[in-house]
């Protein structure tokens, strides 16, 4: 017999409350009117009679009933006992085939032994008993179905293959709660795997298993000294090369201190190696200076030299492109040079600057040509020829992008060029007011201003007033006069700040946030903000078309030069899974290409086993107490128990109790009847 909730037998001491009804309770004393006791010795005297308990049958049915409430919240079960050859039941082989699996043991991995011992475990099985085969990688994959044809169940455990993806014993135990809900028959399973500790989900519950599912644990391998390369920082694009700083994370789990050597590969070259001291089980950063890497894109790792027995994890691979800076033509009446020389200054602040500022006024601008720009700021505009701005339009309805900064001479406009919202005013902040404006309202969503800290500090003495009714406002002053403002036009986009960049109108660029702002807003508007990552870890999903294009034909390269898409799929589908180590040739719909690098989830290098008791507990949800073996493993009893609750019996217990406690105080509890004046006279 077990109980579901023991700490509710703590309300057994409600037993107490009829105790004290029928002892305490009723020993009352009557005050009696006497003279002087002055001449009375003074003495105790105990009555028993007042002591005795009043009413036994009463009081036990009181006792009883709160005996049983403390029981029904406490859920009292016994477990049903069901031989092993006896009922219908499913066998289920999980083989854990995630990265982790790869660590050789002499001429075997981890997965080769798991395999074996999944084939005499499956040897061990009654004949007719349905089983299925399950692989645990980077999800749940049912390998068979719930058959009794032993060759076929072989055959699924020995096609088993090795995964790149990170084990998850969360999904194992989702997938076993959902199977056992849609066969309704008990679950005994057989889990073949390290058992990392890693692999753990974030919240224990997440283990949980159904009544109705045994799970036995079969340890393969154990915790072994690990060294790996953790992480590689790197720039997504190379613009020069002596600029280049690709900084890489050398870590040891259970390990020695010792000294690794890294080297950095390009295109499968050594250019650059350092020696790393990496503590006893801790990390250490080694930093790479420069990258000659050719145009296009480039194919590198870190490795190091770790000679342990997991080999996979010693190199890390990403990738990088070399291309030459683009251009931004900054459109300027040269009226307030100041805007031109912070522009400039925040735009060298980057490491390895991907822009080159091309500074025009608006006559020679108007025979510019505008394609050749990845971004075009219009700073102050006033006057402009009807050759720009008709350029400027086609710019961007063909998928250009303008940055707009409106100034004092920008007031004298009725529209603001391009973004065709009207011109109200200018708002300046008044001496004998604020005597300044601050930015009360900020998108920190948006990937210009995620890291200008709400321009924290910035004082605006004067912006234009721009009344948005088709643009989107991103932010605000005090007042609610709209301060970023930005417009999609076609495939282009427009982004209008209403005040200026000289230190006049405002004080923003001499503070923290103007050199985010300048940046984020280049790399944004120049393409650089809505480009895929080109490196991830196994599992990751890269996008080939959107909803716009649907028609055009996408194509994916593997790790292994083969093309991994078919004809229905280049043409129709909206995304691929990156599910192996390795570079992938990536070109959308809309006809990017990319050179994506896939690294295993580097949780997987941590070989450190789940503690015995947390297996313990983690058997313990489901429909046996696990013990533990000689060798650590979680064995299962010869039987399956299942718990059979007393709930339902002990409630209707508790109300046929309850009702008899109600008769019989109404019988003794139940005031006298009243005397008639009749009764009263004869009785005097």
């Amino acid at each position: 017999m077990g109980l579901f909730s023991p700490w509710f037998l703590g309300g057994l001491l409600a037993v107490g409350l009829p105790v004290w009804l029928h002892l305490l309770k009723r020993h009352k004393t009557d005050p009696k009117m006497f003279p002087s006791l002055m001449f009375f010795e003074q003495r105790e005297q105990s009555s028993v009679k007042h002591r005795r308990l009043d009413y036994l049958i009463l009081f036990a049915l009181r006792m009883l009933m709160l005996l049983l409430l403390a029981l029904l919240f406490a859920q009292p079960f016994f477990r049903l006992l069901t031989p092993k050859g006896e009922g219908k039941k499913l066998v289920v082989i999980a083989v854990d085939n995630s990265e982790s699996m790869r660590v050789a043991s002499g001429s075997q991995t981890r997965l080769d032994q798991a395999k074996a011992e999944a084939q005499t475990v499956l040897s061990k099985i009654g004949a007719n008993q349905q089983a299925q085969v399950i692989a645990l990688g980077q999800q749940v994959q049912a390998l068979t179905q719930q058959v009794t044809d032993v060759g076929e169940l072989r055959a699924a455990i020995a096609a088993i293959p090795q995964t790149d993806g990170r084990g998850s014993f969360g999904e194992l135990s989702r997938f076993l709660r959902t199977l056992n809900e849609n066969t309704k028959i008990p679950l005994e399973v057989h889990f073949f795997s390290d058992l990392q500790k890693s692999a753990m989900p974030p919240g224990f519950a997440d283990l949980r298993l159904d009544p109705d599912t045994t799970i036995q644990f079969h340890t393969v391998g154990g915790d072994v000294p690990n060294w790996t390369v953790e992480n590689v920082v790197a720039p997504r694009r190379v613009f020069d090369p002596k600029k280049v700083r690709i900084q890489a994370t050398i870590a040891g789990h259970d390990t020695p201190a010792a000294k690794r050597t890294a080297t950095l590969m390009l295109n499968g070259k050594s250019v650059q190696t350092k020696s790393v001291d990496v503590a006893a089980n801790g990390r250490a950063q080694v930093e790479f200076l420069g990258l000659d890497a050719s145009y296009g894109f480039n194919r590198c790792e870190v490795r190091i030299d770790s000679a342990d027995a997991f080999a996979q994890d010693d190199r890390y691979l990403f990738s990088v492109e070399r291309a030459d800076p683009k251009k931004i033509l900054f459109v300027d009446e040269g009226r307030r040079p100041r805007a031109q020389l912070y522009y400039r200054a925040a735009m060298d602040a980057w490491t390895d600057a991907p822009f080159v500022l091309d500074i025009q006024r608006p006559d020679s601008a108007a025979a510019a040509n505008l394609s050749n720009y990845a971004v075009v700021v219009l700073y102050d505009p006033n006057t402009l020829p009807s050759s720009l701005t008709d350029g400027l339009t086609r710019y961007v309805t063909a998928g250009g992008s303008l940055l707009v900064a409106l100034g004092p001479a920008s007031a004298q406009l009725p529209r603001v060029p391009v973004l065709d919202e009207a011109i109200e005013s200018t708002r300046y902040a008044g001496r004998e007011a604020e005597r300044f404006l601050a930015v009360s309202d900020v998108d920190a969503g948006h990937p210009v201003l995620k890291s200008v800290e709400k321009f924290d500090g910035v004082k605006f003495y004067q912006a234009v007033h721009v009344t948005a009714t088709k643009s989107r406002v991103l932010a605000r002053l005090g007042d609610q006069t709209p301060l970023v403002l930005e417009r999609q036009i076609g495939e282009g986009k427009v982004f209008v700040f209403t005040s200026t960049f000289d230190n006049i109108s405002n004080d923003l660029p001499l503070h923290a946030s103007w050199v985010p702002f300048v940046q984020q807003t280049a790399a944004y508007l120049g393409g650089g903000g809505a480009e895929q990552p080109l490196n991830v870890t196994v599992g990751s999903y890269v996008e080939l078309r959107t909803a716009d294009s649907q028609s055009a034909a996408a194509e994916v390269i593997d790790p292994d030069g083969k093309r991994a898409l078919t004809l229905d799929e280049a043409t129709k589908a909206r995304n691929f899974a990156l599910d192996r180590e390795g570079y992938y040739e990536i070109k959308t719909a809309t006809g990017r290409q990319s050179l994506v690098a896939v690294h295993a989830d580097r949780r997987e290098s941590d070989l450190a086993p789940i503690p015995k008791e947390t297996l313990y507990l983690w058997g313990a949800t489901g429909g046996a107490q696990p013990s533990t073996g000689p060798n650590g493993q979680s064995t299962q009893s010869d039987d399956l128990r299942k718990p059979w609750s007393l709930a339902p019996y002990l409630l209707i217990l508790l109300i046929l109790v309850a009702m008899a406690e109600s008769i019989v105080a109404n019988r003794y509890l139940r005031p006298p009847a009243p005397v008639e004046d009749g009764a009263k006279k004869e009785a005097a």
